[in-house]
């Protein structure tokens, strides 16, 4: 899979467990990578965006769910969330189909 593929409002995304073993640690969730063993930390807004990530989910309703958490305006929250996927992504953290 392409780190700089596009992730639209219909991708199906899903978080990468085959790589990634992660642990709460009080809002935020710390995950280290199985294959090369680096850590990544995400804050409690990334560790409920990682959460809703435990069963595909398309970004739409990604948003959607996240937007009921948060009192932020939509298109804002849209390109925060696209940005967030995108370092996922990047980090091989998710996988992204559709």
């Amino acid at each position: 899979m392409s780190k700089t593929q596009e992730i639209t409002e219909a991708s199906l995304i899903q978080r990468n467990e085959s790589k990634f073993l992660a642990s709460a640690l009080g809002e935020e969730i710390v995950m280290m990578n199985t294959d090369n063993g680096a850590y990544i930390g995400v804050n409690s807004v990334g560790s409920d965006i990682w959460n809703l990530l435990s069963e595909p989910i398309q970004t739409d309703r990604l948003v959607d769910e996240v937007g009921k958490m948060y009192d932020i305006d939509t298109e804002e929250l849209k390109t925060e969330i696209n940005n967030f996927l995108q370092r996922m992504l990047k980090h091989d953290m998710i996988i992204v189909t559709g």
